[in-house]
């Protein structure tokens, strides 16, 4: 019996232990709960009511009316007299005097009319006047080229040969490169343009 005794007074201090542990337990979490609640900032909702106004008025807006536009004012009638010329205007302008310059030193001078002739039926359209070489210039010599061109059905030239020159070998590439640019009237044999050969005598006066 006595064994049976301490048997039943152990298993009642383990109970009793156990049972303070768990409410050291149970304190301990209340009490950590309880602080977390109080240091948690709490949310809180508010709700407004707005009473509605009856005394509200909707008003509207109305925009002013367009003034009238102003009557134009009648035009005068003005007579007109056929018989009677218009008025004019009496212009009083000075008109300046211009004096074009005619120094073209080193160019050709003179009738470009005459400036090529020959003994054949060629016949220039398009002339352009050669150049008075430097020297010549210079110097105030005059002279002449003789040429005999074949012309092409266009009118274009095709060969220059140099018949002769005066002076010698002072115009001859002036002449020579200024008729090479001219355009003759084409030549027609029952009526179509043919051909032709003819000679062109070029002169240069550089002695202005």
């Amino acid at each position: 019996m006595t064994i049976d005794k301490n048997k039943a007074v152990n298993i009642l201090v383990t109970l009793v232990i156990t049972f303070v542990i768990f409410l050291i337990i149970q304190s301990l979490i209340t009490r950590n709960t309880n602080l977390d609640l109080k240091n948690k900032p709490q949310n809180y909702i508010e709700f407004i009511r707005i009473k509605q106004d009856d005394n509200l008025e909707q008003r509207t807006r109305r925009l002013p009316d367009k003034p009238p536009q102003p009557k134009r004012p009648p035009q005068p009638e003005v007579e007109l007299d056929d018989t009677k010329p218009p008025p004019m205007q009496n212009l009083d302008i000075d008109i300046p005097d211009f004096d074009v310059p005619t120094d073209f030193k080193g160019a050709f001078l003179g009738d470009i009319s005459n400036l090529g002739s020959g003994t054949s039926n060629l016949i220039p359209l398009v002339k352009i006047a050669p150049r008075c070489p430097p020297e010549a210039a210079l110097a105030g010599t005059n002279g002449e080229v003789l040429l005999n061109l074949l012309v092409n059905s266009m009118g274009r030239v095709e060969e220059i040969k140099l018949i002769k020159a005066n002076p010698p070998r002072v115009f001859n590439r002036e002449a020579t490169k200024a008729v090479r640019r001219w355009q003759f009237k084409p030549k027609t044999v029952d009526g179509v343009a043919v051909e032709q050969r003819g000679e062109l005598k070029v002169e240069f006066i550089c002695n202005v």
